[in-house]
């Protein structure tokens, strides 16, 4: 309904990491310029990015893994980390191309290290991502710690990115051991009201919009009630649409816009 209605290609507000759909404001080209660069030439070992729910960390690494694609990155995610640290260690050693992941912990181990260091000598680069790390308990952080052992007298052999909520930062810095591996920490703020606009503007023309659908004062109602979080701004931005589809209007006004907002509360 909403892409006929609006004359649309595809679902505009959709809550899943598209990278097609990743708009650069200030902030988020700012994150993602210092992920790339700790990741691929600054190699420290650890990247720490947080950020409240809906802001955008996932929308983060997946923009990062498409940028490493095709390249010598060799990019390892886990989306969920509640895994025990022997299924981590083979969930790594599958994605960086062990044939035969031994079972045992330590012949595990074994394997990785040397699928490490021949990716290495190889001018590979692997580079580990796991998404909602607040949730890893600590015997998974020890072992992500571990991996970042693997190094010679140059340079590291695997990099580590760890994406969660505020409440990662305080985990990871009351273990001295991991905390003081961590070369990047950026944490990921809800997007200012100047960027809601082109955020909004931005994913319609992905989506195939050929003109505004949302009026200025429906961009002002979106970003206050949303508070700049890039999910809740999908949110209300699909409802308006729907509402807006089912009315046959013409355009979404900031009453719409309110309307929708609080029926969410």
């Amino acid at each position: 309904m909403i892409e006929a209605h609006w004359k649309l290609e595809r679902r505009p507000f959709a809550n899943t990491p598209d990278p097609a759909f990743v708009y650069r404001s200030p902030a988020f080209a700012e994150g993602f310029a210092r992920l790339l660069y700790d990741a691929t030439d600054l190699r420290g070992g650890l990247s720490l990015i947080t950020g409240e729910i809906g802001c955008g960390k996932t929308m983060l690494a997946g923009a990062l893994a498409e940028k490493l694609a095709g390249g010598p990155c060799d990019v390892v995610a886990v989306p969920y980390p509640r895994v025990t640290p022997s299924q981590l260690l083979a969930l790594l050693a599958q994605g960086l191309g062990v044939e035969r992941v031994p079972r045992g912990k330590l012949a595990v181990i074994e394997a990785l290290g040397a699928q490490l260091g021949e990716l290495h000598r190889n001018g590979r680069r692997p580079v580990l991502v796991v998404d909602e790390a607040q949730l890893a308990g600590p015997s998974l952080l020890e072992e992500i710690r571990l991996l970042t052992n693997h190094e010679d007298r140059q340079d590291k052999h695997l990099h580590v990115v760890l994406l969660g909520q505020p409440e990662l930062r305080e985990r990871v810095r009351q273990r001295p051991q991991i905390d003081q591996r961590v070369s990047l920490r950026f944490h990921v703020e809800p997007m200012e009201a100047s960027d809601v606009r082109g955020y909004v503007e931005h994913r319609l023309r992905v989506a195939g919009a050929t003109r505004d659908i949302f009026t200025a004062d429906a961009i002002a109602a979106l970003a206050a009630r949303s508070g700049g979080v890039p999910r809740r701004v999908n949110t209300l931005a699909t409802q308006a649409l729907f509402v807006g589809a089912m009315r046959k209007l013409d355009a979404i006004d900031g009453e719409l816009v309110g309307d929708v907002a609080d029926d969410q509360e």
